[in-house]
């Protein structure tokens, strides 16, 4: 548990601390933030991802990862894209003449993420943003809302969310044919645990991704709470070519993972872990790990 985390869940439990916490932050938050290059517009009624953006206390070993391994050539799927923090990463590297695709189904997100894919997209850039859930099937979901972490929207009801909305879905390969994108160089997923779903429903252009990176959480709970064993899931990662590491720490250090078991044990709960998956070039390249 990070820092930030411990102050949010632990010191700032008793709902009347939040509530005035969450206050002060959005009163705070700017319009926009600049990372080196990159420029992410905020959701001001976000004081979760937008206030720790803020703050730059969010994902500071996921973002060291993705700017040390993203490549300006890459090919970039953004499952999750929310208000485009990985986008904008990968659109403002240097040179950058490859393809980004956005899929961010909760519409308040997409007003901040059409925002920052404008800001940070050069003339002529293929970036595309897609207002669809990826999922294993197309069909018809309800996405549940958390009013103060936009990043925490999930396809299942829970506690801490309060309120839906009505959201369209389709698979991964699906939606890839559909823009021209027959493999993928570099995915991220953050869907608060859809994964396996997602995952499901990209076997065919994943398969055809040889050279692919993969970053997202791994939550056993959130998984089994969408109908998916995170056993069978690690396995299906296994069987697409990927050798999976576990990612921590704000350097952004790669762990081998022994045993799915042994990280399913580690993660029970509110536990999670970050994970990377590399196949092909991806893999060979840190073959040393």
């Amino acid at each position: 548990m990070s820092v930030a985390e411990f102050i949010y869940t632990v010191l700032l439990k008793p709902p009347p601390l939040r509530r005035a916490a969450n206050g002060v932050i959005r009163a705070l938050l700017p319009q926009r933030v600049r990372l080196d290059a990159a420029s992410v517009w905020l959701n001001p009624q976000d004081p979760v991802v937008s206030g720790a953006l803020t703050f730059r206390v969010y994902e500071r070993g996921e973002i060291r990862f993705f700017r040390s391994r993203f490549r300006a050539d890459m090919t970039f799927v953004d499952v999750g894209a929310n208000v485009g923090l990985y986008s904008a990463l990968a659109l403002s590297t240097p040179g950058f003449r490859g393809r980004v695709l956005a899929i961010e189904p909760h519409r308040e997100s997409r007003v901040y993420l059409e925002k920052t894919i404008r800001g940070n997209a050069a003339a002529g850039t293929r970036a595309t943003i897609v207002g669809l859930a990826a999922s294993d099937r197309a069909e018809t979901l309800t996405l549940y809302q958390n009013p103060d972490n936009k990043g925490d929207n999930r396809l299942y009801p829970d506690a801490l969310l309060h309120g839906g909305e009505t959201v369209e879905a389709d698979t991964l390969d699906n939606i890839c044919r559909q823009h021209g994108i027959d493999s993928v160089s570099f995915i991220k997923i953050d869907v608060q645990g859809a994964e396996a779903k997602v995952m499901r429903g990209a076997r065919g252009v994943l398969r055809a991704s040889s050279d692919c990176i993969l970053m997202t959480e791994f939550w056993p709970y959130g998984l089994a709470r969408c109908g998916a064993d995170a056993l069978d899931y690690l396995e299906m990662l296994r069987d697409l070519g990927f050798h999976l590491y576990q990612l921590s720490g704000n350097q952004g250090t790669l762990t081998a993972i022994r045993t799915p078991r042994e990280l399913v044990e580690r993660t029970q709960g509110r536990r999670y872990a970050n994970l990377v998956g590399l196949k092909g070039e991806a893999d060979a390249v840190n073959s040393g790990i």
